[in-house]
């Protein structure tokens, strides 16, 4: 895990609040610890750090989550040579795919919905190109990595391609579509912290972001992409927030 300093640092840096109490309750109650970093007390944990601390101090704590749970991914990630850039967007994306889980309805494996976000830019070790999916889904597999995980790396570019556009992006033809909801909760966290950390939308509010997805990704061709992948990205939002209802 990081040093307890590390995550004050940390939340300083992001917030110019380092959320010390916060970071207590989490690390310095030993007969406590576990249960509060336990994946299965998200949305408990989640619900006491926002009446407590308020809404920055909920993003401050699945952040903190994140980085214990995948110290040594995040490791594996930099010993492939994956540039910081890609590995600090991989956290992040990681960060908000947790958030997202905590608040669906339906069973989540938020273990390796962790792990395939933070392994989803894998390939970005070698290229920033359309095709680093599939290059780092052939790393994931070099890496041991579990099938569950390589999929989710392959299925990342444009949300899950038809046939048509993977032969028009000149990758190989093959079923991308997004099936299970750890696969479809990366993507979408992906898209959304793109969304919040670009620079290209004025308002970066994480739940702005979600309230106006589909008017952002619409009038955002960077978002967007073309006709089918939007529509692609509008249907994952209706049916990831209709888990949350």
């Amino acid at each position: 895990m990081p040093p307890y300093a590390k995550h004050l640092e940390i939340s300083q840096q992001r917030t110019g609040n380092d959320y010390q109490q916060m970071h207590d309750w989490l690390d310095n109650h030993p007969d406590h610890k576990a249960a509060r970093h336990d994946l299965d007390a998200l949305a408990a944990n989640r619900a006491y750090v926002k009446e407590t601390w308020g809404e920055e101090a909920v993003t401050e704590f699945f952040l903190h989550v994140a980085e214990d749970l995948l110290m040594k991914d995040i490791a594996t990630l930099k010993g492939a040579s994956c540039p910081d850039e890609a590995v600090q967007h991989s956290l992040e994306v990681a960060r908000k795919s947790l958030e997202i889980a905590s608040r669906v309805k339906i069973p989540v494996d938020k273990h390796l919905l962790a792990r395939g976000a933070i392994f989803h830019d894998l390939g970005k070790a070698k290229t920033y190109g359309i095709e680093h999916g599939e290059i780092g889904a052939k790393m994931a597999e070099e890496l041991g990595l579990e099938e569950a995980i390589r999929q989710i790396i392959l299925k990342h570019i444009r949300g899950g391609l038809t046939e048509a556009e993977a032969k028009e992006l000149g990758l190989p033809v093959r079923d991308y579509t997004l099936r299970t909801p750890e696969e479809k909760i990366v993507i979408y966290a992906d898209r959304m912290v793109d969304i919040y950390t670009d620079g290209i939308v004025p308002d970066t509010d994480e739940t702005k972001a979600e309230t106006n997805f589909a008017e952002i990704l619409t009038s955002y061709e960077k978002y967007g992409k073309n006709p089918t992948t939007l529509q692609r990205y509008l249907a994952l939002h209706t049916e990831i927030q209709g888990w949350m209802a």
